[in-house]
């Protein structure tokens, strides 16, 4: 028996799999979290279309802007927030799963940008989190 081998259980720890497993759950959290989040807003600002309520909440604005304008740009970053979400979402089930390095990478990096990443703020450390993960050699191979 050799005592400088590493046990068994901290060799299992070292696995590619055991790796990412947690940056990769921590993403797929948080763009669920926000995949929730941003359904939930989507369909509140057509409730406030189609009933009304967004033009007496914009009667209210007297900026230069104009409430068509608002509801688009309201509409169009709530579908982007959708798409990033998703994305990442993916990106993390590939992660976990050890397939598509490049997407995995690519979801890391999207979550991390505020105010298109999943949660804000969130993002960010768990986007840095994978990346350092996934930058790993015994990873990066595992990929392969």
């Amino acid at each position: 028996m050799n005592p400088f081998k590493a046990p068994i259980h901290e060799a299992a720890e070292r696995s590619p799999h055991s790796l990412v497993r947690a940056p990769a759950i921590a993403l797929i959290i948080v763009a669920s979290i926000a995949l929730v989040f941003g359904i939930l807003g989507l369909l509140g600002d057509v409730v406030l279309i189609a009933s009304g309520a967004i033009a007496v909440l914009e009667a209210r604005n007297e900026g230069p802007i104009s409430k068509e304008t608002t509801v688009a740009v309201r509409v169009i970053w709530g579908i982007l927030l959708l798409v990033a979400s998703s994305f990442v979402l993916f990106g993390a089930i590939r992660m976990k799963n050890l397939k598509s390095h490049g997407i995995a990478k690519a979801a890391a990096i999207v979550a991390m940008v505020p105010l298109v990443g999943p949660c804000c703020l969130l993002g960010i450390p768990f986007g840095v989190w994978a990346l350092i993960t996934l930058e790993k050699p015994e990873v990066r191979n595992a990929f392969r």
